[in-house]
């Protein structure tokens, strides 16, 4: 994205939303939730940053997480649920819903399980491309008649 043809908006710059929200909580919380964002910036620069359902959002491709802070825990929303499942065998001690995670204030922040976590969420979409002889066949056809399709439109 570019302000002008040549000039980058950076990506990096935390929306007053974001930090109003961020800065509205407990030191303990404040600390948790801007080193989360802090990484997730770090981690994927193409990732967006956004206000959705009043929660921090952070999303690439459609791929997105959230962030929450409830009234005596921080929520951790993520938009496939199968990713929660380690976290849900190494932590049994910290609440769980169906696609979030809930440290509560006393909990100890597992940081690096969690970064894990949004990691394998979060992570680029690569789009593999198998060569097929018959697809392959088809396009290099397809080519040529267009191709002498031109030529012969060109020579009128």
């Amino acid at each position: 994205m570019h302000l002008f043809s040549f000039i980058p908006i950076p990506t990096f710059i935390m929306s007053s939303e974001i930090h109003q929200y961020i800065d509205s909580q407990t030191s303990i919380r404040k600390e948790r939730l801007l080193s989360l964002r802090t990484w997730l910036i770090d981690t994927f620069p193409g990732v967006r940053e956004s206000m959705k359902y009043k929660m921090p959002t952070y999303q690439l491709d459609e791929n997105w997480i959230s962030f929450a802070s409830q009234k005596n825990h921080i929520s951790i929303y993520l938009c496939r649920p199968d990713s929660l499942n380690e976290l849900k065998k190494k932590f049994p001690s910290l609440l769980f819903g169906k696609t979030c995670l809930n440290v509560r204030d006393k909990d100890s922040f597992p940081i690096k399980a969690i970064q894990t976590s949004i990691r394998s969420v979060l992570k680029p979409k690569t789009k593999l491309r198998i060569p097929n002889e018959k697809a392959e066949s088809r396009r290099k056809s397809i080519s040529k008649k267009l191709f002498e399709t031109k030529s012969a439109y060109r020579k009128k």
